[in-house]
């Protein structure tokens, strides 16, 4: 059973099934039209930097939920991450409302501040006939990029992705150009994410990659690109590769790996420019982002921060300390402990739990909830003998937790093996009798014996 409650303030859990569904519409479908035209030169009760919003640690934390988490007070439905300007006057992100029209179906929104308090959000004047998606803001804030399903000249259908471009900041009047050929093509192509120098990292699923979706680069000039250029293994694989941000000084990227064969891989990973100039070894950013299914992040214009986009969560954010943390460490918890279970036995893991949960204290939780949440991506995956090792490792943890329990039993259930899974549940219904979900599986464990 997956707990009801949340990881962090405000953010409920997502199963996984769902949740694969969800990062598949979001970065390829976009459901995300949006009808909520409210004025922008009201007060929308938000002052000073950042929203008024205090400054995060090294934990991911809610970012003004009054907008930008699913009971926001404007009827939102956030479709990215938020991206500032540099002068911390303008604020921009994609907004949408379902149902969805394919093609027709995201918005680019802005908010602006007047002195120390923001206006109310409002759709930029070029947005709203078609998919359009605020993926980079350059540090001035006046070049805007975004991924949009406009045709090249005037109106008509939807067409395939492409990279756009917009001066002066989305302002009134502002009129979006494409980018030309090698950025764009026949196929679909997203990012357009920019160093200062110059560099533009995309996406795109043309032939001549290591299958779907690869990340590229191409030195601009002017609005078109020279040599596209494969970042090539072992940052792109057989699975798809979404570019997500690099930082102004191109130092590390940021993409988000989607693997239709194997979901547990999916989430967020950084991979850090080496002195040879190649990238390093991509690394995951963590089971505290991508058990809680993050899929695209920005940075703010000085680096101090990150921003998370949760899905149907909303926007979180902390420290960028972040990224130099991972340059040597894991944060990828339930492997490890599944490993040193495998290898070592049950005591081993538990004392590398107390370790791990020591040792990254600034960084993560590693608690009871999100061990839980990695099994069920674990059992959505189809790798139950690993969902079953975690949640056994999680059990010993936690023996007075009837949720565990509970959750074991599923784990057991899935693989078939009925007596497993009947004790597990008895013991959660011993923890807690108004276990329903233990009830009914016990009823459905008998049927089978039955027949």
């Amino acid at each position: 059973m997956l707990y009801p409650g949340s990881f962090f303030p405000g953010n409920r859990i997502v199963h996984t099934n769902v949740l694969r569904s969800a990062l598949t519409s979001i970065i390829l479908l976009g459901l995300c039209a949006s009808s909520a035209q409210v004025p922008g030169e009201q007060g929308a009760g938000f002052h000073g930097r950042y929203l008024g919003q205090a400054l995060p640690g090294c934990k991911p934390e809610a970012f003004a939920a009054r907008l930008f988490s699913p009971w926001n007070d404007y009827g939102f439905h956030l479709r990215s991450s938020v991206f500032f300007t540099a002068d911390n006057t303008t604020l921009f992100f994609t907004n949408g409302t379902l149902p969805a029209v394919t093609g027709h179906d995201c918005s680019i929104w802005s908010m602006r501040r007047r002195g120390l308090s923001w206006t109310e959000p409002e759709i930029v004047s070029f947005s709203g006939d078609y998919y359009d998606k605020i993926v980079f803001l350059s540090n001035d804030g006046e070049t805007m990029h975004f991924v949009s399903t406009r045709p090249d000249k005037g109106r008509g259908a939807a067409q395939d992705f492409n990279i756009w471009f917009v001066r002066e900041n989305g302002r009134k009047g502002a009129k979006p150009e494409r980018f030309g050929y090698p950025v764009n093509s026949i196929y679909d192509d997203l990012g357009g994410v920019m160093t200062t120098d110059g560099v533009m990292y995309l996406s795109t699923d043309r032939p001549g990659g290591n299958g779907g979706f690869d990340v590229y680069y191409t030195r601009l000039a002017d609005r078109d690109g020279g040599a596209l250029v494969n970042l090539g293994g072992p940052l792109n694989t057989e699975a798809d590769e979404f570019i997500v941000l690099v930082d102004s000084a191109g130092s590390y990227l940021i993409f988000f790996r989607r693997d239709q064969r194997h979901s547990i891989g999916d989430g967020l990973f950084i991979s850090y420019r080496e002195q040879s100039g190649s990238w390093s070894t991509p690394k995951s950013m963590g089971d505290h982002i991508n058990a809680r299914g993050c899929s695209e992040a920005s940075v703010s214009p000085d680096g101090g921060f990150l921003f998370l986009y949760y899905g149907e969560d909303g926007v979180y954010w902390l420290r960028t300390e972040i990224v130099d943390y991972l340059r040597n460490e894991d944060l990828d918890i339930a492997d490890q402990l599944i490993r040193t279970f495998s290898t070592n036995g049950m005591d081993d893991a538990l004392e590398l739990y107390h370790q791990l949960k020591r040792r990254h204290a600034r960084y993560i939780d590693i608690d009871e909830y999100l061990l839980n949440q990695r099994a069920y991506q674990f059992l959505d995956a189809q790798r139950l003998d690993e969902a079953i090792v975690l949640l056994r490792i999680v059990a010993a943890l936690f023996p007075d937790s009837w949720n565990t329990f509970d959750s074991l039993g599923d784990a057991y259930l899935r693989a078939g093996r009925l007596e497993w899974a009947k004790k597990s549940y008895e013991k959660s219904l011993q923890l807690n009798p108004e276990n329903q979900n233990a009830v009914n599986a016990l009823e459905h464990i008998q049927s089978l014996h039955e027949h």
